[in-house]
């Protein structure tokens, strides 16, 4: 069967509803947050997804247990589960940062050695890692993701691929080097 032909008749999505030229100014923008900010904009993203599915659990549990409070009584609960929740997002990105090395280096040791203890132990000892690490290997992360953005948007500028690409990588470095000399050089938190 011949998927090309299938695919050349549907029309291009962002091409029939947004000029080029503003879809890759948006890609470039959301790219550079990602770059320079990428750790905080996902951090604000987990706490707000998750505190919002807390506010929605806690409205009706504080309107369910704290209906003597009347609409004070939601409100509140609505309030507590929002924060809770937010606060369990944030635990979440750096768990789940913990368990995708821990499960990489588990995986890793597996194949390598075909022992499963082993393999157990050297997971565990990475999971703890990542989390100690999870601020670093998430900055790095949405770096990455900003850089492949980036490049998108810079080719959809018409800036060839290989410009694109020098300029991503060029963006990616100082957005690395800021965020870990920044870092380097906050005074220690008391």
């Amino acid at each position: 069967m011949n998927y090309s032909s299938i695919f050349s008749s549907i029309p291009s999505i962002p091409n029939s509803i947004l000029p080029t030229w503003v879809l890759a100014l948006v890609m470039a923008v959301v790219a550079l947050l990602l770059i320079f900010e990428g750790r905080k904009v996902v951090k604000v993203l987990a706490f707000l997804i998750v505190g919002l599915i807390g506010l929605s659990i806690g409205g009706a549990l504080g309107g369910q247990y704290l209906s003597s409070l009347g609409q004070a009584g939601t409100i509140l609960g609505a309030l507590i589960g929002f924060f809770a929740g937010g606060l369990i997002g944030l635990f979440l990105v750096a768990f789940g940062i913990g368990l995708i090395v821990g499960y990489g280096a588990y995986l890793l040791t597996l194949d390598i050695i075909s022992n499963s203890t082993a393999a157990i132990v050297v997971g565990v000892i990475f999971f703890i890692i990542g989390l100690v690490l999870y601020n670093k290997i998430l900055t790095f992360v949405t770096a990455v993701a900003g850089a492949f953005l980036l490049y998108d948007a810079l080719v959809l500028f018409g800036l060839g691929s290989v410009l694109s690409l020098v300029l991503a990588l060029i963006v990616f470095i100082i957005g690395i080097w800021r965020d870990f000399s920044k870092r380097r050089h906050a005074p220690p938190s008391q």
